[in-house]
């Protein structure tokens, strides 16, 4: 995922690039050759309108260096704010967005994070390989390493927390963990873009607490440093506890079942057949499914299809230009009505509103009106 425009921090010409993607900073930037704990960046903003428009503030205390971007920009207006650590990196984004904001991102090196949708959404044309949407109340975890990615953050309230965390320090906290090992053994050995769980998981009011203690942390110095790092710890523990009670615990056959029922409704989401109809199609009954499906994906097999039309209904009016009637019964919604009242439930906008800017060729360059 994104890592925040402050993610420049450990380039040799830190100084420099900061300067040409921000415009200027407020206050004295550090010398990345006296921060050797600090991690080389995974990638830059590409999208000059909003780079021409955003202003960093760094300041460092007891070799903990925080960031701060702002940007605003026709009634629209986000801040990152970017704690640097030894091999992870705190991003919060929060800010109120009048239309939805999209930004390219250069890839600098292969990432992983462990993301945390406050409030809001983000969408993706391609992250590990596929389409990706990550709704309010909403958390995963993630890692890729294509040279571009292209994102659309939206919600006219946009709360957003997102760890990342090198390869390195991953495989140290997983290894000799039996149980995390089991959830993670193959990226260990063979690392390879993944995101793991596609449809996401619910966050726990533990993981809103912490999340909460980081971004209000009420010490300074080298206290405030330690402090950020025992609540990152937590927040790991906590993320992979949930995780392997998702993924690992169901019996290993009923699991492959229910991941298998999963496909079959990611591509069968507009019209699907009844609960009992589809659990003999799979060769089990629809009461173990209608359990094993929520205890597995934290959702109900109907509930999961009904996220599954609107994300996939917010990708076509986001990326295409059918209209919104033919995009509403491509996905499975017979009534027009019903279709505009569940988008707006979900996302806080009429589809209309989401449509992309009109474009036009000028020379061999695609311009966005």
């Amino acid at each position: 995922m994104f890592m925040g425009l402050t993610s420049l921090v450990g380039n040799a010409n830190f100084v420099t690039v900061v300067r040409k993607a921000y415009g200027s900073t407020t206050s004295p930037l550090p010398n990345p050759a006296n921060h050797p704990s600090l991690m080389e960046p995974f990638f830059q903003f590409r999208t000059a309108e909003f780079t021409d428009h955003a202003q960093t503030t760094l300041t460092e205390q007891a070799g903990l260096l925080h960031a701060v971007t702002s940007w605003q920009s026709g009634g629209s207006g986000v801040t990152f704010s970017d704690y640097f650590l030894d091999g992870f990196q705190f991003t919060t984004l929060t800010g109120q967005l009048a239309q939805p904001l999209r930004l390219e991102l250069a890839v600098q090196k292969p990432w992983m994070a462990m993301l945390y949708q406050l409030d809001g959404q983000i969408d993706s044309r391609s992250c590990a390989l596929r389409p990706l949407s990550i709704g309010q109340g909403q958390q995963n975890m993630m890692a890729d390493e294509a040279p571009a990615n292209f994102y659309t953050f939206q919600g006219q309230q946009h709360t957003c927390f997102t760890v990342h965390l090198t390869r390195e320090l991953f495989g140290q906290l997983v290894a000799h963990n039996e149980e995390w090992l089991g959830l993670h053994r193959h990226q260990l050995t063979q690392p390879e873009p993944f995101v793991l769980l596609p449809q996401g998981a619910a966050l726990s009011p533990t993981q809103r607490t912490l999340i909460q203690q980081i971004i209000d942390c009420p010490y300074g110095g080298a206290l405030k440093k330690l402090f950020l790092e025992a609540r990152f710890l937590d927040l790991f523990i906590e993320q992979q506890a949930q995780l392997t009670q998702l993924l690992v615990r169901p019996v290993s056959r009923d699991r492959d079942l229910l991941h298998a029922v999963r496909d079959f409704l990611d591509t069968h989401y507009a019209e699907p057949p009844g609960l009992l109809q589809l659990a003999r199609q799979f060769g089990t009954n629809d009461f173990k499914l209608k359990k094993g499906f929520k205890e597995l994906f934290g959702t109900t097999v109907f509930g999961y299809v009904a996220e599954r039309r609107l994300a996939v209904a917010h990708q076509l009016l986001t990326l295409t230009n059918q209209p919104v009637q033919e995009v509403a019964e491509e996905v499975g919604f017979t009534n027009p009505a019903h279709f505009a009242t569940a988008f707006r439930r979900k996302f806080g906008l009429r589809p209309s509103q989401v449509r992309p800017a009109p474009q036009r060729l000028y020379g061999n360059a695609l311009l966005t009106a």
